[in-house]
């Protein structure tokens, strides 16, 4: 077998540069190693280096001095070894470098390294920036880079600086909205800054859109109400004509009644004479209604045709609009015609009181307290949405003695 030594210059050549590529190969793989943070690797790495580099050395050592006392021993020794006891050397020294490298090739690609999170957080759609107390900025993405640019003009090199610029949690940038989230953490016993920002640019546009099309039902609410109301009044109005109509007929066959009744009768003329009362009771106050015109003479007529004594402790108050004191006599009215139909009163006291902001109206009777709670309906259900119309309220407590109140504000 031919020795290394007796090779031709250019195969020689050939295995130091096989030697070169293997000391560059696991110089890479220490360096890769190191930047990973995986300094375990990096042993074998200058395991495999140093016995490459000597061969290396020995190489141009005996194409340099062959046959010159300048050789050493050592590569003497070598070149006189068997070339096929250097294919066996280079072959599991390649071996052992492929191995290292695929090593570090399957841990860059499977393990989570500081680069594989560099290189995901650069990726995703948000801004990520941690800084410490001074300033000084550990980590930052792409995107939140760009937006430090975008934002203050200048690249991201203090995160103070920059959560100054970011302050107001919501910033438009570039065309987008962002929202920056602030918190600090705690790593190995230090206190760390972090910074988000996240784009909300579509949900943004969906909160104004939802906004605007929350004051538009507002406002349609509104109108709707506005326009039950005038139903409601329309068919008050209605239910008013059909009751004079009623009326009417009545009174008609009241009169028959009263030609045709014998005046010996007296049951039958004090039975008459009572439907008489109640009807034109009946007509005086649809046509007070109608008219809108009422005054206290009005409601004390009303309550001494029903036998009951309304005392009116106070005038009512001068402050109070002309719409406001109508309102007022409606509930006088509503209050008489409960207080006599629902409780058999047979006194009636009417008190005012004010403050700065509202004036308050009781109306207090002396009959039967309700048996469980009040339901707004008929008469006081159209005077709760007449107050309502002025900015008022109606309530009823029923303590002590049944008292319906009206609070109705100065500023109308």
């Amino acid at each position: 077998m031919i020795s290394f030594q007796a090779l031709p210059s250019l195969t020689r050549s050939v295995f130091a540069l096989w030697a070169l590529a293997l000391c560059i190969a696991n110089i890479a793989c220490g360096v890769h190693a190191a930047s990973k943070k995986r300094y375990a690797l990096m042993l074998p790495a200058a395991v495999l280096f140093i016995p490459v580099y000597l061969i290396w050395q020995m190489i141009f050592d005996i194409s340099l001095f062959s046959g010159t006392e300048s050789l050493t021993e050592v590569s003497r020794f070598a070149g006189e070894l068997d070339l096929w006891v250097w294919l066996v050397v280079f072959s599991a020294l390649t071996a052992a470098s492929g191995v290292l490298i695929g090593y570090n090739i399957h841990f860059g690609r499977t393990a989570v390294t500081p680069g594989a999170i560099k290189l995901f957080l650069d990726k995703i759609p948000c801004g990520v920036c941690c800084y410490r107390d001074n300033g000084r900025v550990l980590f930052s993405n792409i995107c939140i880079n760009d937006i430090c640019l975008s934002l203050t003009g200048a690249p991201l090199l203090n995160g103070n600086h920059f959560r100054e610029a970011a302050s107001g949690g919501i910033k438009n940038v570039s065309g987008k909205v962002w929202r920056f989230s602030f918190r600090d953490i705690v790593l190995q016993g230090e206190t760390l800054h972090e910074i988000t920002a996240t784009d909300i640019t579509d949900e943004y546009a969906h909160t104004r859109q939802l906004e605007k099309d929350r004051a538009e039902l507002a406002q349609l609410n509104n109108e709707l109400r506005e326009y039950y109301l005038s139903i409601d009044e329309s068919v008050r109005h209605r239910e008013i004509l059909q009751a004079k109509i009623n009326i009417h007929d009545e009174m008609n066959g009241l009169m028959l009644l009263t030609s045709a009744a014998k005046s010996t009768d007296t049951e039958e003329i004090d039975r008459i004479f009572s439907l008489w009362a109640r009807n034109a009771l009946l007509l005086c106050r649809e046509a007070a209604e109608v008219s809108g015109v009422r005054d206290i003479p009005d409601i004390r007529d009303l309550a001494s045709a029903l036998k009951l004594n309304v005392s009116w402790q106070e005038p009512v108050p001068e402050a109070l609009s002309g719409e406001q004191r109508k309102l007022i006599f409606s509930a006088a009215g509503e209050a008489v015609i409960n207080a006599v139909k629902h409780a058999g009163a047979t006194d009636m006291s009417v008190n005012f009181e004010e403050d700065d902001l509202y004036c308050y109206c009781r109306f207090s009777n002396n009959g039967r307290l309700p048996e469980g709670d009040v339901r707004f309906s008929g008469g006081l259900a159209n005077l709760a949405r007449l107050a309502e119309k002025q900015g008022a309220s109606v309530s009823v407590s029923s303590d002590k003695t049944f008292v319906l109140s009206l609070s109705i504000p100065k500023t109308g």
